[in-house]
């Protein structure tokens, strides 16, 4: 087999093993929820906002970015976890929240929560 034909049949066995879902720099947020579309909690008790993004094995950090209800209990920065917790019974019905979730890379998503 000559050098080019071996060449060709390597690359073919290496692309057959890489994952076709494979997106770095992706954060994943659950729950996850938009500007128009927010994800619900209950006001009455916490949560566990979680995040992962594939190939990404460092520290997160997440802060609420917008509004008052919710509040990232420490430590801000995990592998991925977080405990998030109402503040108060004072948030009127329907605000919504923005919580962001940032890599040690640059990368960031946000959800929203309402």
């Amino acid at each position: 087999m000559n050098r080019l034909a071996r060449l060709f049949l390597a690359s073919l066995v290496l692309a057959s093993c890489t994952h076709n879902n494979y997106m770095p720099n992706v954060i994943q947020i659950t729950p996850s929820g938009t500007a128009t579309d927010p994800a619900t909690e209950s006001l009455t008790a916490s949560f566990t906002l979680i995040a992962v993004e594939d190939g990404y094995t460092g520290q997160f950090t997440a802060d609420t970015i917008k509004g008052d209800c919710w509040v990232v209990q420490t430590p801000v920065e995990t592998s991925g976890a977080w405990t998030v917790v109402p503040q108060g019974s004072g948030c009127g019905a329907g605000q919504v929240n923005e919580i962001q979730v940032k890599d040690t890379n640059g990368n960031s998503a946000v959800t929203y929560i309402k």
